[in-house]
């Protein structure tokens, strides 16, 4: 919280917004009250309105809207009341799924799962790698996904990290990517494919 409070940039909470109004309006109260006496705080309005403007745009792009929308007569209720996007959007992820998932830091979380390689008879031994990423995931679904991979004799090992609701496993394994989806898909549930590529698998929990 109150991180690069100046900057135009990323998402900030409701409750941040609500503590960076009382903050502006507490500090621009006392400027006006002692300004006769000393001209010079007058000068701290500029970075007062700095603050609050940026913190406003902040707040719009935790709503996924620009920044200016905060100039719209009223919207400060939104900005005060309405939750943010639940998801990633384009302005940042999401400040608050941090505090959703038990193992989310403020650096990525990686682990190493070395699996014994297996040579098969039915497909050709063939090097190959698969960046997995799962939407809308947490904790214990993702220790099950995880799960499910290591008993895939064809994977070979598996690094993952962890981004609020999204996590990034890379899968080393032998064959191709879509084989790697199709004998995943045979014992797993409640995922949804959003997209396959050579190389890339998107899914979403249900």
């Amino acid at each position: 919280m109150f991180k690069n409070t100046f900057s135009f940039d990323g998402r900030i909470r409701r409750l941040e917004y609500g503590f960076s109004l009382i903050a502006f309006y507490t500090v621009y109260s006392l400027v006006l009250i002692f300004t006769n006496e000393y001209r010079l705080l007058s000068i701290l309005i500029i970075p007062l309105f700095w603050l609050l403007w940026a913190q406003g745009a902040k707040r719009c792009h935790d709503m996924g809207n620009n920044g200016w929308w905060q100039i719209i007569p009223f919207y400060l209720l939104w900005m005060l009341f309405d939750e943010g996007q639940k998801n990633s959007n384009e302005y940042g992820e999401n400040p608050k799924a941090k505090a959703k998932l038990q193992f989310a830091t403020s650096s990525p979380q990686v682990t190493d799962v070395v699996i014994t390689r297996v040579k098969h008879d039915n497909f050709p031994l063939i090097d190959d790698a698969t960046n997995l990423e799962v939407i809308n995931v947490n904790y214990s679904n993702l220790q099950e996904i995880l799960r499910q991979l290591r008993s895939l004799d064809f994977v070979k090992s598996l690094k993952y990290e962890v981004r609020d609701s999204t996590s990034s496993i890379t899968v080393k394994h032998d064959n191709t990517t879509q084989y790697l989806l199709d004998e995943f898909m045979k014992i797993a549930d409640g995922i949804n494919v959003l997209e396959v590529t050579q190389g890339n698998i998107i899914i979403k929990i249900k």
